[in-house]
């Protein structure tokens, strides 16, 4: 065996492992199928050279060999495409397939012209479509490289693989004809290198994995307008999370993509998680628009913006918003990026791409607003005896609390039932009705009505003036402060158990309240008689359990799932700890 077979034959073993290892490895299933089309078509051409080189094989028909080859060229120009033009291609495939028609004409008329491998290159017809399908896919790789930021590494190394194509295949070609030397027939010495150069670029930016992937097809209608992207200027991704619930109780496909996966995933709801990574920004791309271009309609929620820009700088993370929004254009889709946590300057430059921009409140302090109209400034006393009996920070209250908040002040006020009465008492209740319905409103309202920016903290104060006047001709105003003292008795006296409950079953459902009762019958104790130290023992304890159950389950996302429960419920077992020392 010669030199020349020898590393052909290596090249061919090559060539086959990357087929099995991007068809492993990747995530897109048509770019897969791509990629392995075109390995396969020089794997194929290296396996004629070398059969017939080493008499393995009978003579070839050369015209077949020559289509091989110009299949090979052409799917390498359409693996180059898809590589670069990812996001556009998965619906615009007929596009870069194109480049295929000419094959089986070319093919046909071969043994008529007198084509044969070794004149390929030649000044005639199939030279000329050779050299047309590389020029095709150098210069895409070539402008990638010049104008984008977020291409700029993987277009490097796809002209790397071009060119070590071109070396290995016209250049080599010439420099043996005028050698006099002998051609390898069709068969490229360099595609490992080429096919090593694809792959790199093409697990580069493989989507993330995704949970809970909804049917192919057009999805449902949503409440939150379509064809565009969305900026949410909040404080925190709480809107944005509550919308992608919302959404998907409406049946539509929805898609959220953050750095860390929700503690509870909202119901029908796909979740992606960043990893850290450099090309997280063309990762995110690929995953919001493999979604889209499967789900025509659907939503991307993109809350991790922001981390986005920290692994991948913010120029890329910036061209991957304009691409994503061409996107959700083309699929008459919607993606909606979360502002939290950028800086100013990066906020500036989101808002020159004239985004459809919606400033969205705090809930926390839209409650605190809504208070204030019937109980004055006594509103954040009342909120943060609520955070304390729930082991909440205020900033993680959203509108999903309101229900637990409505209970907390109602149980309150029948605190007061055997202190406050009559008229003062009736006042009280009145004020605490209205203030209900008012909180309920609030948080039956979604992201597209609170955009319109009809905020309570925004709106004039409505309070109950005569019955307050009432109040405090009887009370002579002691009724609110005893109204206050009864919430914070309340977050005092409320049992531990209890606390520890809610958030046992917050992020386990009804499952946390079994594991609690467990916990306690290790400690042989019994709910009543729980204190802190108990507390903390429980979350400890716990936190061991549940990552012993993380340990053994085999998918990333639900591991990472589990693992976020477990830090969540430790961190509000340790703040309850705190708050009742």
């Amino acid at each position: 065996m010669n030199l020349s077979s020898v590393a052909v034959l290596a090249g061919i073993v090559v060539d086959a492992w990357l087929i099995a290892f991007v068809g492993l490895r990747g995530r897109r299933p048509w770019l897969q199928a791509t990629y392995a089309a075109c390995a396969l078509s020089y794997l194929v051409l290296g396996a004629a050279y070398v059969g017939t080189n080493e008499h393995v094989l009978g003579s070839l028909d050369g015209t077949a060999v020559l289509g091989v080859m110009l299949l090979a060229n052409a799917l390498t120009a359409i693996l180059v495409l898809s590589l670069i033009h990812g996001e556009t291609l998965t619906r615009q495939r007929s596009i870069a397939f194109l480049l295929l028609v000419p094959v089986p004409g070319l093919t046909a008329l071969a043994p008529v012209a007198g084509w044969t491998p070794a004149t390929a290159y030649d000044g005639n017809a199939i030279g000329g479509f050779l050299v047309v399908c590389i020029g095709i896919a150098l210069a895409e790789s070539i402008y990638a490289r010049i104008t984008s930021r977020l291409l700029g590494t993987q277009a490097f190394w796809l002209i790397l693989g071009i060119v070590s194509l071109i070396i290995a295949g016209p250049v080599y070609s010439y420099e043996v004809d005028v050698l006099r030397g002998t051609t390898l027939a069709g068969a490229n010495i360099a595609s490992p290198i080429a096919l090593a150069c694809f792959a790199l670029v093409a697990l580069q930016a493989d989507p993330f994995p995704i949970s809970s992937r909804p049917a192919r097809g057009r999805t449902g209608p949503g409440r939150i307008p379509s064809g565009d992207a969305i900026a949410f200027e909040e404080t925190r991704p709480k809107y944005a999370v509550h919308a992608a619930r919302g959404e998907s109780a409406d049946g539509r496909a929805t898609l959220v993509i953050g750095r860390t996966p929700p503690a509870s995933t909202p119901s029908g709801a796909a979740h992606a998680t960043i990893p850290s990574s450099r090309n997280a920004a063309v990762q995110a791309l690929a995953t919001a628009s493999e979604f889209l271009g499967s789900t025509r309609g659907g939503l991307v929620v993109l809350e991790g913006l922001a981390d986005l820009a920290v692994l991948s700088e913010w120029a890329p993370t910036l061209e991957m918003v304009v691409r994503l929004r061409h996107v959700s254009r083309s699929t008459g889709s919607t993606v909606v990026l979360s502002t939290s946590r950028l800086t100013s300057s990066e906020r500036r430059s989101l808002g020159d791409l004239q985004l459809s921009w919606w400033t969205l409140p705090d809930p926390a302090q839209e409650i605190e607003a809504i208070l204030a109209q019937s109980f004055g400034g006594g509103g954040p006393r009342l909120l943060a005896a609520f955070c304390r009996s729930h082991g909440l920070r205020r900033e993680d209250l959203t509108t999903d609390h309101m229900p637990a908040f409505i209970a907390f002040l109602q149980e309150a006020l029948a605190e007061l039932s055997g202190v406050v009465a009559g008229t003062a008492g009736h006042g009280l209740q009145t004020q605490l009705e209205a203030a209900a319905s008012v909180l309920r409103a609030f948080a039956d309202q979604g992201a597209t009505e609170v955009a319109r920016g009809k905020w309570p903290s925004r709106t004039s104060s409505q309070t109950e003036t005569e019955l307050l006047v009432t109040a405090a001709e009887y009370w002579k105003g002691k009724e609110m402060e005893e109204l206050f003292a009864a919430a914070d008795q309340l977050s005092e006296r409320e049992p531990l158990f209890e606390k520890a409950k809610a958030v046992f079953v917050e992020q386990l459902g009804d499952a946390g309240e079994s594991l609690l009762r467990a916990q306690l019958a290790r400690l042989g104790k019994r709910p009543e008689d729980l204190n802190r130290a108990d507390l903390a023992r429980i979350a400890d304890r716990a936190s061991i359990d549940l990552g012993s159950l993380s340990d053994v389950v085999d998918i990333p996302e639900e591991k990472d799932r589990i693992r976020k429960q477990i830090e969540s419920i430790r961190q509000r077992l340790e703040l309850i700890v705190e708050a009742n020392r």
